[in-house]
């Protein structure tokens, strides 16, 4: 286990404190002990650094006469996010090849796998070095899977389908399904269309338990490199989304829809197919985005729209059986002078 002088370099943080103080364990602030660092982030936490009894605290300024090993970061929460990769990362095991692996005519393995039992890998399919490919995995022919990645129980993946470097895909996740498109014939029902092309995955992606990646229908749906995607999401056919963009659970991309870098889509967000979403973009929970938006944006509601015109709507939308009731009784009133008005012409 590292020292705290060790430690600090490894999260890019400014040691005040005991430097040979050993580290075991990151934990959260209220359950953290001797030999464990924790986070300070927000004004609650900092006034109490004194009473926790953590070894060290990561904080984003130096607490003044505090007896407690500060760990002072630019962005605390980085910090901490990089002591716990740093403690309790599972390194790659090397367990080799289960002797029931199911392999097809020229596909290449690479080194230092760990197979697990009841996998099978397709035809002319690549396997790069240090891959682990956890139970009932299913890989098609043509596919090539890079190096470190780590596959998860149960996941299937479609013939011709490119997945690179440091990528993890979680248990029960379906990529390179055929896309969902069909077409009337003469006569009323369905033909389906036939998706010809592939799924491509760069490097450092994660994609959750229980997502589903069409493929394309005639080039490649892509996840650009470091895509994250949370479990139960849905990427359509040619859907392409840009570099370091999160998706939260049960989001649906419909075919063709394209995002940027560095955007954050949050949760049951739906897309209209062909749209275009530009880089930096909050999209926020069950927003409905029918059609594209600017770089920067900060969108919300169906359908999706600027944020605060969005909660300004539903103030506004909040208040309408209130103003329907003062608009019913102006009505009312008006009737009522309108009447009384009409009488005395007619008394006149």
């Amino acid at each position: 286990m590292p020292r705290l002088s060790e430690l600090a370099k490894l999260i890019d943080a400014e040691l005040i404190g005991q430097a040979d103080a050993e580290i075991n364990r990151a934990r959260p602030f209220d359950q953290a002990a001797e030999g464990d660092v924790t986070l300070a982030l927000d004004a609650a936490y900092v006034a109490r650094v004194d009473q926790s009894h953590a070894t060290a605290v990561i904080v984003s300024a130096p607490i003044a006469g505090s007896a407690r090993n500060q760990l002072v970061a630019r962005n605390p929460k980085l910090a901490f996010a990089r002591a716990i990769q740093v403690l309790h990362a599972i390194e790659h095991k090397d367990i080799g090849v289960s002797r029931d692996l199911l392999k097809g005519e020229g596909t290449i393995l690479g080194n230092n796998l760990s197979v697990y039992p009841r996998v099978t890998i397709g035809r002319n399919t690549t396997i790069g070095d240090r891959v682990s490919l956890h139970s009932g995995v299913v890989i098609g022919d043509r596919c090539s899977i890079g190096h470190d990645t780590v596959i998860f129980a149960n996941v299937s993946i479609y013939d011709d389908c490119k997945i690179g470097s440091n990528v993890v895909v979680h248990a029960g996740a379906v990529i390179g399904g055929d896309g969902f498109g069909f077409v009337r014939d003469d006569e009323g029902r369905q033909l389906k269309l036939l998706h010809l092309g592939g799924v491509l995955i760069e490097d450092d992606c994660e994609i959750g338990a229980n997502c589903a990646i069409d493929r394309g229908g005639f080039g490649d749906t892509i996840l650009r490199r470091g895509v994250k995607l949370d479990n139960l999401v849905q990427v359509g056919h040619n859907c392409d989304i840009g570099e370091d963009t999160v998706v939260a659970a049960l989001t649906g991309f419909s075919g063709g829809t394209r995002v940027g870098r560095r955007c954050v889509i949050a949760g049951q967000v739906g897309t209209n197919q062909h749209i275009t979403i530009g880089d930096d973009v909050i999209v926020t929970g069950q927003a409905g985005v029918t059609k594209g938006v600017r770089d920067g944006a900060f969108v919300s509601g169906t359908p999706a729209r600027d944020h605060n015109a969005w909660r300004r709507s539903q103030v506004l939308y909040s208040k309408l059986p209130d103003m329907a009731e003062r608009i019913r009784q102006l009505e009312r009133t008006v009737a009522a002078l309108t009447q009384s008005h009409e009488t005395e012409t007619d008394q006149n």
